[in-house]
């Protein structure tokens, strides 16, 4: 039966679109010049729109794995793509959240462009036209006029590179192409009387929610410094109260491999406060999903606190800044946040102790907030 491509106008992702209910997705990709499309049909699922485009890009990846293959013999002929299918499938670990960063920024910038190109034909001139392009226009409404060098950076340093190295390991190409990172703005986020921000922060938290357990210990969570995508992901398993810790999971942290934390006091006693359901601790109590980021809750602690500029990512800055204040190592700061850079981690521990640096990294917070409470 013919395929009506106007029946799916809403661009999901390269290749990906939905229909108006977003119900059926047809995707549309090349492999070795032969096309290959169809539908994917969740109309009989009950599941949510976020979670039906999830679902989607998943399975179209695992489409364009099947019928790419693993590909050992590529040669210097074999497409960039040819070879990043291949990289992303045998040396990623395709559970990870930071190898589907990699990945979808590669399908994003690069795969409908310089990923059509041969291997051996990929020059210095088509990674600087790749980067050109995407200081021109990204591909969502807040990079409509082009990506930041940030982002910029990620996609080339992060995505690209680590396969044309693969292409370099596997004897396909002899060398690197020069990699022309654009400029960055140097100057960090500022964070002026961090140490009064954070105890605002933990007082406000406490004065909002003391009768809500459920978002006390989630915006404690984002005080004691983890990342909204480890709070969203975190289950009740992951959740050790005889021992006092808690485990980020390798596929929801940046380096993919279990970090285990201190657990603090605080949130011990709201998460105690919670019905476990074996699941997610964070679910959304309307779609028993994972939740999107807390904007109105969000809105009220800046407004309550006095903090405008406060985002979920912003309570690592205050609570970097106020340690910082405070004279606690970097190192130990470094590894209490989930970073194992052994350039600095190393001078703490051979390897990065995220248990012990956080417990030192609470013991600090303590007292910065009891102080000026």
């Amino acid at each position: 039966m013919a395929i009506d491509v106007k029946e799916f106008p809403n661009d999901v992702d390269v290749g990906l679109k939905a229909n108006k209910d977003y119900t059926k997705f047809f995707y549309r990709f090349k492999i070795d010049g032969v096309s290959k499309r169809g539908i994917i049909d969740y109309s009989n699922k009950d599941w949510d729109k976020r979670t039906k485009v999830s679902n989607a890009k998943v399975e179209l990846a695992q489409k364009r794995k099947n019928e790419t293959g693993v590909k050992a013999n590529f040669t210097e002929s074999s497409s960039l793509n040819t070879i990043a299918d291949t990289y992303f499938e045998t040396v990623c670990n395709t559970k990870a959240n930071w190898t589907n960063e990699r990945l979808n920024a590669y399908n994003l910038y690069c795969r409908n462009g310089i990923g059509k190109k041969k291997i051996k034909d990929i020059k210095v001139v088509d990674i600087d036209r790749l980067r050109k392009e995407m200081e021109t226009k990204g591909h969502s409404k807040q990079t409509a006029n082009g990506c930041s060098p940030r982002t910029i950076k990620k996609v080339l340093m992060q995505s690209l590179k680590p396969i044309l190295q693969y292409a370099i390991d596997n004897k396909t190409i002899s060398d690197m192409p020069k990699i022309n990172i654009p400029k960055q703005n140097k100057h960090k986020k500022l964070v002026t009387d961090a140490g009064i921000k954070l105890a605002t922060l933990y007082k406000t938290i406490f004065d909002l929610y003391n009768d809500d357990p459920f978002y006390r210990a989630l915006f404690l969570f984002a005080l004691y410094g983890r990342r909204w995508n480890e709070i969203r992901t975190l289950q009740w398993t992951d959740i050790n109260f005889l021992q006092n810790t808690y485990t980020i999971r390798a596929e929801n942290n940046k380096i993919s491999i279990d970090q285990t934390y201190d657990l603090p006091i605080p949130i011990a006693e709201a998460l105690s406060q919670l019905n476990s359901n074996g699941g997610l601790v964070f679910e959304s109590p309307i779609t028993h999903q994972e939740l999107f980021t807390p904007k109105k809750q969000l809105a009220k602690i800046k407004k309550t606190a006095q903090i405008p500029e406060l985002t979920m990512h912003y309570f690592r800055h205050i609570l970097v800044s106020a340690m910082g204040e405070s004279g606690v190592a970097g190192t130990i700061l470094s590894a209490s946040l989930g970073h194992t850079n052994l350039d600095t981690v190393n001078q703490f521990y051979l390897s990065a102790n995220h248990k012990k640096a956080s417990e030192e990294a609470n013991k600090a917070l303590d007292l910065i907030v009891s102080r000026d409470s």
